[in-house]
């Protein structure tokens, strides 16, 4: 499964998405990127993902604790899109649209994905 997730994801590095100014995420917003991800009422990533130190970790879908976020995602402008509305890029994905359904708020998406960013080695 992880093959095929990681191949369709890898077709988002072709979609041309708007890349805004970024700076360096400090550690207090990778903590609360990872508290969100962790928070089983807010971002609810361990119920299908894998994630370092993590616990009851699902998996319907790819370890993000070894995840090539850059090779995939290129920006981590892409990785907030993706967040936001993952069926945008992938239809059909079984991934809940964070942003679009106002499940977390702009803001808590972009700290989710400096704390995702932040775990590339």
């Amino acid at each position: 499964m992880y093959r095929h997730t990681a191949r369709i994801l890898l077709l988002l590095g072709a979609i041309a998405l708007p890349a805004a100014a970024f700076a360096a995420p400090s550690a207090a917003d990778i903590a609360a990127g990872k508290s969100i991800a962790f928070n089983r009422s807010e971002g609810n990533c361990l119920a299908c993902h894998v994630l370092p130190g993590g616990t009851m970790a699902g998996d319907v879908g790819p370890d993000l604790s070894h995840f090539p976020y850059t090779v995939v995602f290129h920006t981590r402008q892409k990785l907030v899109n993706f967040i936001y509305d993952p069926e945008k890029a992938i239809p059909h994905i079984n991934m809940p649209q964070f942003g679009k359904n106002k499940v977390l708020s702009h803001h808590q998406i972009e700290l989710v994905a400096d704390y995702l960013w932040s775990l590339q080695k």
